[in-house]
């Protein structure tokens, strides 16, 4: 006897649902996999690896290409990496950098500080109205974008954003989902690299002597700026008690039972730099970029034209 049409409509949407859960999960243990071998490598004073972070993203998003998109405080949206490497322009073939105000997802962030993922279909209307969307996508449709969804490394104090494109299909429920899996564990991997960023290299040799990983290595100098394990936490997006953790194994190297101790015999062998004399310099300003609050939409300038056309798309 043949299926009712109903209960073979139910079967089949049960299928497409656990074949994005079985998806989402697969690709989302490849990212902890990634993250897993950064964070627990032996310290040394090297580049973030945006480029295998990259390609694991389209991997991930079955996206034609990954950029690197920072704004600054004249509203310009520079990508300052792309990848694969020549896919995109650095800049439009006009020479003319692209109004940030201009960009539906660039919007959304700056008006609702929102750090969460978003898609370039999912932003709504009241943020980024049909004008706006039609200036951003026929300033887009020719280097074969149409669909974008971004994850955020740094909202409020400027926008920093890895975004992902596609010509094609827009992004689904699954890919929302894997990206809110994604995001917190690139994040950590970002926080960490700008704690770890500016280490001498004698540093990085002393760390790699008592065999501290890089995370733990990340934790330790937070501790010596005086953070609690609560604040240090918050700095490498993760959770209390993982930094505990941390803590146990750092004392347990350094043969000492206490935070306290642990920052002496950490300056005593070199690990950590020993504190300003008073009255001196106590740290590095922040030069961070602050975006001002978007412009209202009432007036944007039109996309700058393109007077060459765009890259061809590598094969295969």
């Amino acid at each position: 006897m043949a299926a009712a049409p109903e209960a073979t409509s139910t079967v089949q949407r049960r299928r497409i649902t656990l074949s994005s859960v079985s998806r989402t999960t697969r690709r989302h243990a490849a990212w902890l996999e990634l993250v897993g071998d950064i964070l627990q490598g032996q310290p040394g004073a090297a580049e973030f690896p945006h480029a295998q972070v990259a390609d694991l993203l389209i991997e991930s998003f079955d996206a034609a290409c990954c950029s690197l998109n920072v704004v600054d405080r004249a509203w310009v949206d520079h990508v300052v990496g792309g990848w694969p490497v020549g896919f995109l322009p650095m800049a439009p073939p006009s020479g003319v950098l692209p109004d940030a105000t201009t960009h539906p997802l660039i919007r959304w962030y700056a008006v609702t500080g929102s750090s969460a993922p978003q898609s370039l279909g999912r932003v709504p209307r009241a943020v980024a109205g049909p004008r706006l969307c039609a200036e951003w996508s026929a300033f887009a449709r020719p280097f074969g974008i149409t669909h974008q969804l971004a994850l955020p490394l740094r909202v409020g104090e400027g926008i920093e954003s890895y975004v992902v494109s596609r010509p094609d299909d827009d992004y689904d429920d699954a890919d929302a989902d894997l990206a809110a899996l994604v995001l917190p564990a690139l994040a950590a991997l970002v926080r960490q690299h700008r704690v770890l960023r500016d280490v001498p290299a004698e540093q990085y040799d002393c760390a790699y002597g008592i065999r501290l990983t890089r995370r733990e290595f990340a934790v330790l100098r937070l501790l010596g700026e005086g953070l609690t394990a609560q604040a240090i936490a918050r700095r490498l997006r993760t959770s209390p008690r993982t930094v505990h953790k941390h803590l146990e194994h750092l004392y347990r190297k350094l043969g000492v039972r206490d935070r306290l101790m642990a920052v002496q015999r950490a300056r005593d062998a070199g690990l950590l730099t020993a504190p300003p004399e008073p009255g001196g310099r106590r740290g590095t300003p922040d030069h961070t970029l602050l975006i001002p609050s978007p412009r209202t939409g009432d007036h944007l300038p039109a996309a700058p034209a393109l007077t060459s056309a765009p890259p061809a798309r590598p094969a295969g």
